[in-house]
């Protein structure tokens, strides 16, 4: 079977009409017509988007010896779901790893912070240096604040992927 039939004859089965395969593919309705009487060839572009739309091997709309299309190999691909909880996963532990390595360099290292009293009654000011193991301080010495929020968000934008790729939380939301 020579492309011009496959393509009448898949276009068919899908119950499609000239216009509505031209409008998925992107073509004019003409295209088509030429493609399906043979005066015209599709281009490699318009060949992949044919196989896709039909679900059928570029090699089965080329290959005139072949009537019969090849059943596709089954997708080796992960489901959508299981990369976004993965996705997901990851994200969450960075976000909760680089901010236990903040904690945990917060506990080792000590900061010194200047705490300012004032006394109105006397108008005099009395300054304390104290050195401290900090999570809080730690963050405003070193300037970590933006890294700090970053990891927050990674950790928290993680979990809601997760919940929102677990079927059960999925099925409430979306259904």
């Amino acid at each position: 079977m020579k492309l011009p039939e496959k393509l009448v004859t898949l276009r068919k089965q899908r119950g499609l009409s000239q216009e509505s395969m031209a409008e998925q593919l992107g073509v004019s309705r003409q295209a088509i017509s030429r493609w399906e009487q043979g005066s015209a060839q599709p281009d490699a572009g318009n060949l992949f988007q044919l196989s896709r739309l039909f679900q059928v091997s570029a090699d089965y709309l080329l290959d005139d010896t072949m009537d019969h299309p090849v059943q596709p190999a089954p997708s080796t691909s992960a489901d959508p779901l299981k990369k976004r909880r993965l996705a997901g996963l990851l994200l969450a532990a960075v976000g909760l790893l680089g901010n236990l390595v903040i904690y945990i360099l917060s506990r080792i290292i000590a900061v010194t912070v200047t705490t300012t009293y004032h006394i109105d009654q006397i108008q005099q000011s009395y300054q304390s240096n104290e050195t401290i193991h900090s999570w809080k301080y730690f963050i405003q010495v070193y300037d970590l604040e933006v890294l700090t929020a970053l990891l927050c968000f990674l950790l928290v934008g993680g979990v809601a992927l997760v919940l929102v790729s677990w079927p059960p939380v999925r099925s409430k939301l979306f259904d």
